[in-house]
């Protein structure tokens, strides 16, 4: 077997079998980290409500995105290499999506910040309200900043969805600037966020006379500056491996755009485009329940109540029908199932 086929059955492989079990894994994470952030406790929070948009855009990326890749795989020919108007919609709306799930997880990054912050009109931020209408913007504006992907992106010669020409050279610096924008963000916020923390945490060391408060408050300040470290960094880290190989694969695309190849090197750039485009770029989207889950033992806690409230509830449903159908005419009625939640680190302060 030629260079060709061994990198054309590589990407087989990943596309029929890693990205199905990558998306339904995906799916899973994306339904339950809204339902545990719809919770009673959770929900009042101001950043769940990023967590709640983050989990439906990670979704419809999974649904538009990943799916055709899937279905492509097992077809003949893949639809986008042909049908234009096709081509258009599933760049821009897969562009779209992507984007708004990445400003939503910088918001998130915003909201910690002014959560933590010293200053009261920036603890404003920190609200539900605030966090709804900063949520519909971002949806607004991505859904018009992108507009010109659907109009210049098209079927080039090569059978390829993608872009060509003096617009190829534009879409590199704009790929550039709209990835690291959200990125740049996440650091920076973060950054002032475990800052203010920590300098909360000497405040509260220096100002409280009472001990045993000082101490209950300087473990809670510590037990979050490390969740929320780690929860920070964790998100920064799968954007970042994930998201960085698109605007260098499209700087790289355009410079070499009239350089003559082999069979061997344009066999490697499309696995290449490939992995950046149709499987890298969607495990962000894909893993971020699994990197909270990682990150949080909250939110461990939180699944594991939600995952067993689940599954008692299933076994007394099929306990019932079993009784019913035994004893005609009789009516049981279920226990009530009470579960405690956890301490939430998400919910906000009262300033």
């Amino acid at each position: 077997m030629t260079l060709t086929d061994d990198l054309t059955l590589a990407q087989l492989i990943l596309s029929r079998y890693v990205l199905i079990i990558c998306s339904i894994f995906g799916i899973i994470g994306c339904f339950l980290n809204f339902i545990i952030f719809c919770k009673k406790k959770l929900r009042k929070s101001s950043c769940s409500v990023y967590f709640q948009a983050t989990s439906i855009f990670n979704l419809l990326v999974i649904l538009i995105g990943i799916t055709p890749v899937i279905a492509g795989s097992y077809l003949a020919k893949d639809p986008s290499s042909y049908l234009s108007a096709y081509c258009k919609a599933r760049a821009y709306t897969t562009h779209a999506f992507l984007m708004m799930s990445r400003f939503s997880v910088a918001l998130g990054c915003v909201d910690r910040f002014a959560l933590c912050s010293s200053h009261a009109y920036i603890r404003r931020l920190n609200h539900r309200g605030i966090a709804v209408i900063l949520v519909i913007i971002t949806i607004i504006l991505w859904l018009l900043i992108p507009i010109h992907v659907m109009v210049y992106t098209n079927v080039q010669s090569s059978g390829k969805c993608g872009t060509s020409g003096s617009y190829q050279i534009f879409y590199s610096f704009y790929a550039i600037i709209v990835t690291s924008i959200p990125l740049s963000i996440m650091i920076i916020f973060s950054f002032w966020a475990i800052r203010n923390i920590r300098q909360s945490r000497a405040r509260v060391a220096a100002t409280d006379e009472h001990l045993n408060g000082n101490e209950n408050s300087r473990r809670k300040m510590k037990k979050e500056d490390i969740q929320l470290m780690i929860i920070v960094i964790s998100e920064a880290i799968v954007y970042l491996l994930s998201t960085v190989w698109y605007p260098i694969y499209t700087a790289y695309t355009t410079i070499t755009a009239n350089v003559s190849k082999t069979s061997d090197r344009v066999a490697i750039e499309n696995f290449i485009r490939y992995l950046v485009l149709s499987f890298l770029i969607f495990l962000n989207s894909c893993s971020i329940f699994y990197v909270h889950l990682l990150a949080s033992k909250t939110l461990r806690q939180e699944c594991k109540q939600l995952l067993l409230y689940l599954f008692k509830h299933n076994q007394i449903n099929v306990e019932l029908q079993t009784n019913s159908s035994a004893r005609p005419g009789h009516r049981q009625r279920a226990p009530a199932l009470y579960i405690h939640p956890p301490t939430n680190i998400f919910s906000s302060n009262k300033h």
